[in-house]
Parts: C-alpha cells; structure tokens; sequence
C-alpha cells in the first residue's frame, strides 16, 4: 500500500469514492436536509476543495483504496473513506495513522466527528485509541453553501506521545 498526497488527476476518482464511504456511514443517520444536499455533486466539489489536504491510499497496482482529509490548523479529521473491497485491509487504519502523525507537534490532540449511528466508524476509532468526548452539533457543509446542523459525537484523540517519537 502507497500513502501520498491527492492530486488533481485522482479528483474524478476520489469523489465517487467518498461519497460511497459517507452513503454507507452517515445513510439514516443524519437528517434528511444533509441527505438531500449531499449529491454527487457535493463530492465533486469538495474533493477538489480539499485536494491539498487530501492523502490517498492506493495499491501497489496503483487501484485507490481510500482516502483521508485533513483539516490541519483545526487538528480535525474531516472525512476518511476506504473502498468497500479494501475495508478489514489495513487502510483505514494506515490512513489515520497518517493523520495523527501530521498533526502531531502541531496539535495537543486530534479531533474528528462521529454520527451516533455509525456504529462501525465508532469501533474503529476507538480500537484505534481515539475516545468519545460527548456530544456537539456540527455544522455539516452543503453545496449550496450552507450548512445542516448534525448531532454528532466528538472523538479525540491525545498527540503527545507521537510528538516524541
């Protein structure tokens, strides 16, 4: 697996990617409004709004597995996706290990935002050692421009033992 940067080729392949992987995770768990603002469209557009936040993950074939945004000057996590097929693979945890890994010496702690009913996403980061640190509403971009407030739950995690490293 080959970790690296997105670049501006990959967009047509990362959007459909990414809105297959929010479909599965957030699909009866957000309200109705996001779902409807949240079209193929929007995936196209914010893919090449995060391009240069983005970090891809593709096979040694050169096939994408998945992919991870970042928010750097928050410390967030804004999305991480792994191909239905790679899923159980390694990816998502490689992917996240990047990110902790970038923030780090940049941030005390990570951050990112769970629905509730994403059960499986909620596992995963905290087999991962992230924790839930409760409840927030966050304010979920559209194409549009606007946003829909979600009810999430906030998971961290502390930095400081990678900064050392």
């Amino acid at each position: 697996m080959i970790l690296r940067p997105a670049e501006t080729a990959d967009l047509p392949r990362l959007a459909p990617m990414w809105r297959a992987a929010w479909l599965d995770g957030h699909a009866g768990h957000v309200p109705a409004e996001l779902m409807d603002a949240r079209g193929p469209e929007h995936f196209a557009v914010h893919a090449a709004t995060y391009a240069d936040s983005t970090i891809v993950a593709t096979g040694d074939d050169g096939r994408f597995l998945g992919m991870i945004i970042l928010a750097r000057a928050a410390g967030e996590v804004v999305q991480l996706a792994v191909e239905r097929a790679a899923r159980g693979q390694g990816v998502g945890g490689a992917l996240l290990r990047s990110a902790e890994e970038r923030f780090a010496g940049e941030h005390e702690e990570a951050w990112l935002a769970v629905v509730p009913g994403n059960a499986r996403a909620r596992r995963f980061y905290e087999f991962h050692g992230w924790r839930n640190t409760g409840a927030m509403t966050y304010a979920a971009p559209t194409s549009a421009g606007g946003t829909v407030p979600v009810p999430v739950l906030r998971y961290a995690k502390a930095l400081s033992a990678l900064a050392v490293r």
